[in-house]
């Protein structure tokens, strides 16, 4: 969203094109498109993990693109964390009051904590990528406590072309893994809050739910070198099987269970999918010891939302709403 508008130091206003990849895009087209994914949703609160670097161009882009009657029919809560690409959770004012955690409830997900994220057996300082966007949201009296979360990016700078030449592949394989080390321990730090939330609520709602840079299963890396993923640390532990949380788009069938697709280099799969976007709910929300509950079978992956969006094939960003397909759940008072 960021490319869409002027830069910081200008007044918010959209800019009438964008470049991505070296491909001009209208702006109009691809605001208008995220819109209508977001519309033909229609969810109460709906989180965003690359929402625009400034709170006035968020505004902006709802005031324009998700209003009705004079309206808006979202308002949000927006991170400070990320750089150009910010977390936001958007929330309908009528259904939910929604607002930032409490600093006491927060500390524990953003303060720099020791780990080993080189694999050198030293521990330093780490500190989240982008912290996590810590909320609270209220649904008719009941408190949920919202994390949105997109961890440390995969990405190498030229990978590609690493892995394929036999003289560079051990560094790249050395940064991959190194990535891998820094998301397992952002989800496992996040995991620390969730426990510590728990020990003084057990009961308590939780939805942890944004681009995990993980999907199920184990990838090339994490089955040959560090033998374990991420979305598992976030889930719990079988030794505590009360505190697991469920994960809502299990109850997606198998082959539509993917919000990304993408070629992959290394294993040499072309259109590879994976479920790279996630919603973890707590124990609370699973089985009824919260006032609100998950309905039974809800947990989607937004695949006809998204390909209604759809221009063409969608390689041009103008011509896509997103460039991961959303994932969703339904909860209700029983």
């Amino acid at each position: 969203m960021n490319d869409w508008f002027t830069a910081d130091a200008q007044t918010a206003a959209f800019k009438p094109a964008f470049f991505r990849d070296g491909e001009r895009g209208v702006t109009a087209e691809a605001a208008g498109r995220l819109a209508g994914l977001i519309s033909a949703i229609d969810a109460d609160i709906i989180a965003l993990v690359e929402a625009p670097s400034r709170p006035a161009e968020l505004a902006l882009f709802i005031n324009e693109y998700l209003s009705s009657g004079g309206s808006a029919t979202y308002d949000f809560v927006m991170g400070d964390s990320g750089g150009s690409q910010k977390l936001a959770l958007l929330f309908k004012p009528g259904q939910v009051a929604a607002g930032l955690a409490p600093l006491a409830d927060v500390a524990p997900f953003i303060e720099p904590w020791l780990a080993d994220v080189d694999g050198d057996a030293v521990l330093d300082e780490y500190a989240f990528t982008r912290n996590p966007l810590c909320c609270t949201a209220d649904f008719d009296g009941t408190r949920v406590g919202v994390v949105v979360t997109h961890l440390k990016s995969n990405f190498v700078n030229q990978g590609r072309e690493m892995w394929q030449d036999p003289a560079r592949r051990p560094d790249f394989v050395k940064a991959a893994l190194r990535n891998r080390r820094r998301i397992a321990n952002e989800a496992m730090r996040i995991r620390r809050g969730l426990e510590q939330r728990m020990n003084a609520d057990p009961g308590c709602a939780l939805i942890v739910l944004g681009d995990l840079n993980d999907g199920p299963g184990h990838d090339y890396f994490e089955e040959q070198y560090l033998a374990h993923d991420v979305t598992d640390l976030l889930l719990g532990s079988p030794y505590r099987p009360e505190r697991l949380f469920g994960h809502a788009q299990a109850d997606v069938a198998e082959d539509r269970r993917y919000s990304a697709v993408f070629d992959d280099f290394v294993t040499e799969e072309t259109n590879r999918r994976v479920l790279l976007d996630h919603i973890l709910l707590s124990p609370g929300l699973m089985n009824g010891g919260s006032p609100l509950t998950k309905v039974p079978g809800s947990g989607r992956v937004e695949h006809d939302a998204w390909n209604a969006q759809l221009a063409g094939d969608g390689s041009a960003r103008d011509r896509r709403a997103t460039d991961h397909r959303p994932a969703s759940v339904t909860l209700t008072h029983p």
